[in-house]
């Protein structure tokens, strides 16, 4: 068996170690944290992830269809990536009812 397809674990595929100490709320370092400071952070961080997929299947679609021909089982594929689009512009939508668990207040904690 090729190097290329040994046993990779979880966590280290994901590089989960990478993605779960990306956070670093700045009212910390003022020696004041405010709490939903990481829900705004892991918010905005997880719809940055789901723009990079829309990108991906998007160009993915475009690039079929620059093609001269293009049969049947790529158009099958161009509407299936582009019905995940839709499904991930609707966590997106719901994404904004967890946001709007935090106040005005909450937010005000360490946005100056």
């Amino acid at each position: 068996m090729s190097s290329k397809y040994t046993s990779i674990h979880y966590h280290k595929y994901l590089q989960l170690d990478r993605i779960l100490s990306a956070q670093d709320p700045r009212s910390a370092m003022d020696g004041k944290p405010a709490h939903d400071e990481m829900l705004f952070i892991i918010i905005h961080q997880v719809y940055e992830l789901w723009f990079k997929e829309i990108i991906h299947d998007l160009s993915s679609v475009m690039d079929m269809f620059h093609e001269d021909d293009v049969d049947e089982k790529s158009i099958r594929v161009a509407v299936a990536r582009l019905e995940r689009i839709i499904e991930i512009q609707k966590i997106l939508i719901q994404q904004i009812r967890v946001l709007e668990t935090m106040t005005s207040l909450d937010f005000l904690d360490f946005r100056n």
